[in-house]
């Protein structure tokens, strides 16, 4: 099982609740990750804010999880999570990228190391590829609620939106889109919600972090 454990305060609850994982993990930075038991605590997340992630036994996970109920945590839903992921910029398979998408076309072009020789699956695909497409930020100057889905319309062709929602940090909706190559942040584009034709800006993710707007 994995319990995720998110926010500002959160590696602190995690040793109120877990002392003995402290002294392999405090040292921990992003992505990095300690052994604990038959499991393991990693720095990580999909939230885009600090904090843990527990993978544990299964026969365990219960027991782990009143410990940090009873240390202050507090239960979160898939729609909290998914709207602090998008906050932050991050993809979701099957809505933002999967096996048809390169990372080039995806944001994700940092997470591939091409500035050394060396082989790996799928390299000479990527260093012949020309990106027609590119994903971007949204964010919506007009009201109205973007949705995945939806058609955007640019300068330089027509996109689709991949991921949208509120987002309560800005106060506005915001959304990655899908968009001809072309596209650059700081041009207005239209969406196409429900028949109507409402203005958003193209901006660069995350749109926010620890709490704080970022465009």
């Amino acid at each position: 099982a994995m319990i995720p454990v998110q926010g500002p305060q959160a590696r602190g609850l995690v040793w109120q609740a877990l002392p003995a994982s402290r002294a392999s993990s405090e040292a921990l930075i992003p992505f990095q990750a300690a052994p604990r038991g038959e499991g393991m605590i990693a720095r990580t997340g999909y939230t885009g804010e600090d904090g843990f992630e527990l993978v544990v036994p299964a026969g365990e996970a219960a027991a782990i999880w009143r410990a940090l109920l009873e240390a202050g945590v507090r239960p979160a839903g898939l729609g909290a999570r998914d709207t602090l992921r998008l906050e932050a910029g991050m993809n979701l398979y099957g809505q933002d990228m999967d096996e048809n998408v390169t990372p080039l076309e995806s944001g994700l072009a940092w997470t591939v190391d091409r500035s050394r020789p060396r082989d790996f699956t799928g390299r000479a695909a990527l260093d012949a590829a020309v990106p027609q497409r590119q994903l971007i930020g949204l964010l919506a100057l007009d009201k109205g609620v973007l949705r995945s889905h939806q058609t955007v319309y640019s300068a330089h062709g027509e996109g689709q939106i991949t991921s949208g929602s509120f987002a309560p940090t800005l106060g506005r909706s915001i959304a990655l889109a899908r968009l001809p190559a072309g596209a650059r942040t700081g041009e207005e584009v239209e969406v196409d919600v429900r028949g109507k034709r409402l203005a958003a800006r193209l901006v660069r993710p995350p749109f926010a972090r620890h709490g704080k707007a970022l465009v």
